[in-house]
């Protein structure tokens, strides 16, 4: 430490670099205060503009175990991933099902019965759900597309497979992302750092049940906001990268001799470093 080298100016201009730098950060922080409650406001947005879509008092409502058959997925044994009449598969986990998407850039495998895969393969249509974690990530999920070729599910993730035509996919998934995110965490089990849903809890979620032609609407609906949602929040996060590149650009500036005049009237440093050295 005794040994790093630090740019020396003489004093005067050290405290106009300090007196410039606080004046940049003051602007950059009055922006950064404004980007975050435009941020809060657009989290505000978000749910209102979900909860009137699904509160509708005409509507009749069933629960997710009535229309649908829930799933459980595989559990990882180690003992047997090296047993030859074992397959191997793709499998989700927790963080491949996120909130309206799937994060599918790292999709593991894992050997399991032959039977057993068949069993839990993931069709086109299925509503995923994650059985806990944070409590605000309890229920979390969105629909398999069947984007990788027979992939199955671990015991952490539950599927829906709905029955029969009378719901879309879209609609109970979003439904569970909006206003089901609240009736999850009221009704999923704490332990001391992680919060759970179990099958019971899963197959009595409420689902309201309008006609097929309605859900749809409110799934055009809903993608016109996220769209609009999501347009929004990458300006904000363009912002807030902006803002932390201006910081980075202001502090090489200010070290490097370019954030203030320099006067030659000022005290040079050699002067400094003599008294300095004097003193000691």
């Amino acid at each position: 430490m005794q040994e790093h080298e630090i740019p020396l100016p003489p004093t005067r201009e050290q405290k106009r670099i300090v007196a410039a730098i606080e004046e940049h950060f003051s602007h950059l922080d009055a922006v950064h205060i404004a980007v975050e409650a435009a941020q809060q406001k657009l989290e505000a947005f978000r749910r209102s503009s979900f909860q009137g879509l699904f509160d509708r008092p005409d509507w009749p409502w069933t629960t997710l175990g009535q229309i649908a058959e829930v799933k459980g997925g595989i559990t990882k044994d180690s003992k047997n991933q090296g047993n030859p009449d074992y397959v191997e598969v793709p499998y989700l986990r927790v963080a491949n099902v996120q909130r309206g998407f799937l994060d599918l850039e790292d999709v593991t495998t894992i050997r399991v019965k032959p039977e057993k895969a068949l069993s839990l393969e993931l069709k086109p249509g299925d509503v995923l759900f994650n059985e806990g974690g944070d409590r605000d990530k309890l229920g979390r999920g969105w629909v398999w597309e069947g984007q990788v070729e027979g992939c199955i599910h671990q015991n952490h993730v539950f599927r829906a497979r709905l029955t029969g035509e009378a719901f879309d996919p879209y609609f109970v998934s979003m439904h569970g992302n909006t206003w089901g995110q609240r009736w999850f965490e009221a009704h999923g089990k704490q332990t001391t750092n992680l919060a759970s849903l179990n099958l019971t809890i899963l197959k009595s979620f409420p689902v309201p049940s309008p006609s097929l032609s309605e859900q749809r609407e409110v799934v055009g609906q809903l993608r016109t906001v996220m769209e609009m949602g999501d347009s929004l929040q990458a300006d904000l996060n363009q912002a807030k990268c902006h803002i932390a590149t201006l910081r980075r650009s202001i502090l090489a500036d200010a070290f490097s001799g370019r954030l203030v005049p320099q006067d030659p009237n000022d005290e040079p440093a050699s002067a400094l470093l003599e008294r300095i050295a004097a003193s000691r």
